[in-house]
């Protein structure tokens, strides 16, 4: 039985492969416990922000109900990942730009340490010119600001 003390940890996984990569790409193909990993840091963006419904879900693959083309990011520091971001390939809302950065979620402890501002690089070369979901947090406000404040 789930308590509230539960409801509250924060659990982050232990990853079985090279310390030097500090994000990986997940896709609906990827290994299952990757994409359990993304769904575990997606259950602690809903807790955290309450949007109404998970924005991922491990089991989700090509043949499912509604299915959008994904392609989500493990974040991790040394042994362990400290959170996920997903995003989903909408080209019906912009075709010259299909790809919308969906959500994100790191461990509150490794927040605003440059996690994001690393990867971005690779998220741009892998996705290209991609669209965030609306509303953005203050954080991700703040983030673009400073990333690329030309979009401001």
């Amino acid at each position: 039985m789930r308590t509230e003390k539960d409801y509250y940890r924060i659990d982050l996984p232990k990853r079985a492969y090279s310390k030097d990569l500090h994000i990986a790409a997940v896709v609906p193909d990827s290994r299952k416990v990757l994409r359990d990993h993304v769904e575990r840091f997606a259950r602690y963006f809903l807790r955290e922000v309450n949007t109404g419904g998970i924005q991922f879900e491990a089991a989700e693959t090509s043949q499912s109900l509604g299915y959008v083309p994904y392609r989500a990011y493990l974040f991790a520091i040394h042994d362990r990942f400290i959170g996920a971001g997903c995003f989903r390939y909408r080209e019906y809302q912009d075709p010259a730009r299909p790809w919308v950065f969906d959500w994100m979620w790191l461990h509150p402890f490794v927040r605003r340490q440059g996690h994001l501002t690393h990867a971005w690089p690779t998220l741009r070369s892998d996705l290209g010119d991609f669209r965030l979901a609306h509303p953005l947090s203050s954080a991700m406000e703040c983030f673009m600001r400073k990333i690329e404040p030309e979009a401001s």
